[in-house]
């Protein structure tokens, strides 16, 4: 699937533009048709007050969190026994930096998961030691769009970190293959599935190739891309290559700003963000790609 790559820069020397600049582009996997011929998930219920009570290649989430992490209180709805919590539209679950020691830290993640907590209030956000396995298995299904600004490895004989590796020669591997990074362990996309992300319309993976020295293996981005889609996510965001930090941060937080704030679709807005940096060279905006459900 090398089209993940190079399409969006394609050039066309009539109009003298890439070709994402005519046209917005997305991706498809297998099982990307089961969300395009599905009707638009209903919008959630809004917050309830807090009287209720306290609960347990197509082209076309009562109390703000606390910064840095920690437990939060949403409003719940109890019926029959049963509690179910309310989040609004846009709230995000994210995590970022886990690891904030070299040859992990990312620090602009920090400020990217900040920026979208400040768009959506509601969120949950968890940085450092707070952005650990139990909490990511635990809240998952919870939040209709999940941020991991982490480390991650989709190849197949797994990531090297550091300024000392070849990816030329067998190795020993820092992150094993197709796992993300958490505070407290790698955590393994085969076990998606179990996370239950039906109510889930983006899972975002600003950083997952970020600093980190791989093959470029698209086929591998789109097996993981599959394995989300498979948990019940109706997209998935992922980045194709090593990226530059800040970069990226800046791509993202503008990328939630047109979701939140100006109504736009998934991919016009990733289009969007990506127009306004087509000046730089593709390496800064074209490794971040959408695939899935575009809406």
């Amino acid at each position: 699937m090398t089209i993940l790559q190079d399409v969006e820069t394609l050039w066309d020397d009539q109009t003298e533009s890439f070709l994402l600049e005519q046209y917005p582009i997305h991706y498809l996997t297998r099982l990307s048709s089961h969300s395009l011929l599905a009707e638009p998930r209903p919008q959630p219920l809004p917050l309830l007050p807090l009287s209720l009570g306290l609960g347990v290649v197509g082209l076309g989430l009562l109390v703000k969190s606390r910064p840095w992490g920690g437990a939060v209180l949403a409003a719940a709805l109890v019926t029959g026994g049963l509690s179910q919590v309310l989040t609004p539209q846009y709230a995000v679950l994210g995590f970022a930096n886990p690891k904030p020691e070299d040859p992990y830290n990312i620090p602009g993640t920090e400020i990217e998961v900040q920026n979208i907590a400040q768009l959506a209030p509601e969120s949950q956000i968890f940085v450092h030691e707070a952005a650990n396995l139990e909490t990511f298995k635990t809240q998952s299904s919870n939040y209709r769009y999940l941020h991991l600004a982490t480390h991650g490895c989709f190849q197949q004989l797994g990531c090297c970190l550091g300024t000392d590796c070849d990816d030329t020669l067998p190795r020993e591997t820092d992150l094993d293959a197709n796992t993300l990074l958490f505070a407290d362990g790698n955590y393994p996309l085969a076990e998606a599935a179990l996370l239950g992300l039906n109510q889930t319309e983006l899972v975002a993976l600003s950083a997952c190739q970020t600093a980190l020295q791989t093959y470029q293996d698209q086929d591998a981005i789109a097996g993981m891309a599959y394995l989300w889609e498979r948990a019940g996510a109706r997209s998935v965001m992922a980045t194709l290559w090593s990226v530059d930090d800040t970069a990226t941060q800046e791509l993202m937080s503008e990328f939630y700003r047109l979701v939140i704030e100006e109504g736009f679709t998934k991919v016009e807005a990733l289009r969007q963000v990506k127009l306004q940096e087509a000046h730089r060279h593709p390496y800064f905006w074209s490794p971040l790609v959408l695939i899935g459900d575009p809406r």
